[in-house]
Parts: structure tokens; sequence; C-alpha cells
């Protein structure tokens, strides 16, 4: 079994396209929302936003296109309600990742931009489904600054109880990877899909995956 060194005590994932394959149900749900309100969409207006909240994501939206940042809201909540009604999937590889790193005597953290009920949601499925669970929760209610602010890292370094230097992440997109690094964090990442594209160059790492990723930081200790 592999022990992390002393010098690392506990590793944060983010949720949203890389705890959860969560990241093709946004962008359809933002799609309905936009082409709903009859204007044409292109799925790499959203790649700017991963990793921040949905709030940011409809301001931005509704800017570029002219229309109600609310009524875009509603209108994406709606349908992201119906396409993950029935469940959103773990990413390939999170419940072996979580179990080498309990094995390697490390807690576990997960950090997400989502709201506190979203959040409750999909861990709960994940529970239940799949036996993962996490020590500590950081949702977007619980910060006044989401990410790239280091807050939400900082917060769940603290509800550790361990030094931020300590803690490390894994993230799929360049919001979340600048917020683990202003917090003073070895930051990994885990590119999706969707965000394959984009720039990861603050990341200590690019992992193709979880498990790479998880074996990554025990090398490094």
């Amino acid at each position: 079994m592999a022990q992390a060194s002393a010098s690392l005590k506990a590793v944060i994932f983010d949720l949203d396209g890389l705890a959860v394959d969560s990241e093709p149900v946004h962008v359809e749900a933002w799609r309905r929302a936009v082409e709903g309100l009859g204007r044409r969409f292109d799925p790499s207006w959203i790649g700017p936003y991963f990793g921040q909240p949905v709030s940011a994501t409809a301001a931005g939206l509704a800017r570029k296109l002219g229309v109600d940042a609310d009524e875009l809201r509603t209108r994406r909540d709606h349908a992201f309600a119906e396409l993950s009604s029935g469940g959103i999937p773990p990413r390939e590889g999170l419940l072996e990742s979580v179990r080498r790193l309990r094995e390697a005597g490390l807690r576990t953290g997960l950090v997400t931009s989502g709201t506190r009920d979203y959040a409750r949601a999909v861990l709960d499925a994940l529970r239940g489904e799949h036996g993962i669970e996490f020590d500590v929760v950081v949702t977007r209610d619980d910060v006044r600054n989401p990410k790239p602010d280091p807050e939400p890292y900082l917060r769940a370094a603290e509800l550790l109880g361990e030094d931020p230097a300590s803690c490390a992440v894994l993230e799929d997109a360049p919001t979340g990877v600048e917020s683990a690094k202003a917090a003073g964090m070895a930051a990994v990442a885990v590119p999706n899909e969707h965000t394959g594209g984009l720039d990861f160059s603050k990341a200590d790492s690019i992992q193709p995956d979880l498990i790479g990723a998880v074996e990554w930081l025990l090398a490094r200790g």
C-alpha cells in the first residue's frame, strides 16, 4: 500500500466535471435555456465559466446575448433539473481514487461552486450508490467569494484542520486551479472533454484521469 509523505495530509476534489460527469448536462441545460429565448447557442461560450457559479455564467451569457439574466437562469435551472433527474454518474476512477487516498492515510475534501442543496443531492447519490464520501464539503453557500478566489479552498483546509500547504487539489477547470494555487496548494488538472482545450499552465501537473492524478500526488508526496 502506497503511503503519502508527511508533507501531504489531504486531497480536495472539485465536484462538477471532476468528481461527477456533469459538464455535458450543464452544457445541454444552457443550450436549452439559450435557444428557448430564441438565440443561437455556441458551446464554446461556456468554457470560460467552468468552475464558476451558475449566476456568473447566466450574467455573462445574458450580457453577450442581450437577454434577461434571471429568465435565462430560471430556464437553465429547469432544464438542468430535468436532465439530472436520473442522477449524475461519477467520473471514471473516482471510487478507486478516494480509496487509494484513504489507504495512504490522507483525508479528502470536496469544494464546489454549486449550491449546498445541489451538492447534497449529488453527494447523497454518490454515497448511497457507490459508497463514496468526503470528510468535508464546501459549497458556494459556505463562502463569500467563489473560485477563482482562494476562499473556498482555504475554508476546506480550515475544516480539515490542515495547513493549506499540506493540501492538494484536483480540478478540471482553470478557474479552480487558480483558486487552489492562490490558496497555497498544489493543483493537479484533470481536464474533461469540455475543458481539455483550456489553459492549465498554472497547474503543477496535468493528468489524463483521476487515477493518474492520485498516483502523481502519492509519488510526489
